[in-house]
């Protein structure tokens, strides 16, 4: 675009008049009779007084530092000549089957492993058979992870924020106790 800049023009009065396409981090001033002048959109102003064509685009660099040589100017239009690129297609959503919950083991009598893990601490039952416990019921879990939750079970001060151990009966505790035995 040919363009009259006057001698008191601003960096910032010139981007507002010749705005820049999103992207673009350059520029390049020709006046005709001399070699082009590439630099940054930041350094703009030093276009005051001047009348010539201002194209924006980016360039790449051979070598670096401030001894680097501008390898290549690519003019902003020309990039956006490019071919819109197609709709990425998403894939149809599958419908998860409805005995997904049914599959999995982390219920025992209605709690889950962590709320029964608890109890089992409340119960006075260390860790070794509270594992066995757990993994006749296909509940697998860290140690460090079962460690903590008898921890919490036996500490009552806990339960109001980690969470109340699961209310399981004695029977149904002997009953827990009495598969793995």
């Amino acid at each position: 675009m040919k363009i009259e800049i006057p001698s008191n023009a601003t960096a910032k009065k010139i981007l507002a008049t010749n705005k820049p396409p999103r992207g673009t981090t350059h520029f390049r001033f020709s006046d005709g009779n001399r070699k082009p002048v590439i630099d940054k959109i930041a350094n703009i102003d030093c276009l005051a007084g001047c009348t010539g064509t201002l194209e924006y685009g980016k360039v790449t660099f051979d070598g670096r530092g401030r001894h680097a040589k501008v390898k290549e100017f690519i003019p902003a239009e020309s990039e956006q000549a490019a071919p819109p690129s197609p709709e990425p297609t998403m894939p149809e959503p599958t419908e998860k089957p409805a005995a997904a919950s049914n599959q999995r083991k982390n219920k025992i009598h209605g709690f889950s492993a962590c709320a029964v893990a608890k109890s089992l601490g409340k119960a006075g039952i260390g860790y070794a058979e509270a594992d066995a416990i757990l993994k006749s019921r296909g509940v697998v879990m860290p140690k460090a992870s079962l460690s903590v939750q008898l921890g919490f079970g036996r500490n009552p001060q806990t339960w109001c924020k980690r969470g109340e151990p699961a209310s399981l009966t004695d029977q149904q505790i002997a009953e827990l106790r009495q598969a793995v035995a």
